[in-house]
């Protein structure tokens, strides 16, 4: 999957804290507003052009109930890697689905490593969650062909 870009639409890639600053410092997003996240209360930071142009597509959400970790979601075209520990099923004779931690390359400083993709475990965006990729049997090999939601 590293070899050729694929396109992502509208899915959400976790942040850590130095990743959040190094992206207000870089005006790729604005620094957030004080909240108690204790409270139980969404925080975002708004995404500006520097942010957009590397096709993050929303604000960063930088504290929600329910998350860790700060998200932001992409629209675009990336390379991706895939993790370790790859749990893979078989779809019918020429599909395969394939379960497991997926990393999403930003050419960006802030980003130097592969941002963490978050699955879908009922119905939404989750941390506890892997992404589950489909590939497809063709001619020349087996080809990804969607993320599976």
């Amino acid at each position: 999957m590293a070899a050729a870009p694929i396109h992502l639409d509208v899915e959400d890639v976790s942040l850590t804290g130095p990743q959040l600053d190094c992206g207000v410092q870089n005006d790729l997003w604005e620094q957030p507003g004080a909240v108690d996240p204790s409270a139980g209360q969404r925080s975002v930071a708004r995404l500006l052009d520097a942010g957009r142009a590397l096709h993050f597509d929303d604000d960063v959400v930088v504290s929600e109930p329910g998350y860790r970790q700060a998200y932001v979601q992409l629209r675009g075209d990336f390379t991706v890697q895939l993790g370790s520990g790859m749990s893979v099923k078989d779809d019918g004779p020429d599909h395969k689905l394939v379960e497991g931690k997926l990393g999403v390359t930003i050419p960006h400083m802030c980003f130097p490593d592969p941002l963490p993709m978050l699955g879908v475990k009922k119905g939404k965006f989750s941390e506890e969650a892997n992404p589950v990729m489909e590939f497809s049997l063709q001619n020349d090999g087996w080809h990804f062909i969607k993320l599976d939601h």
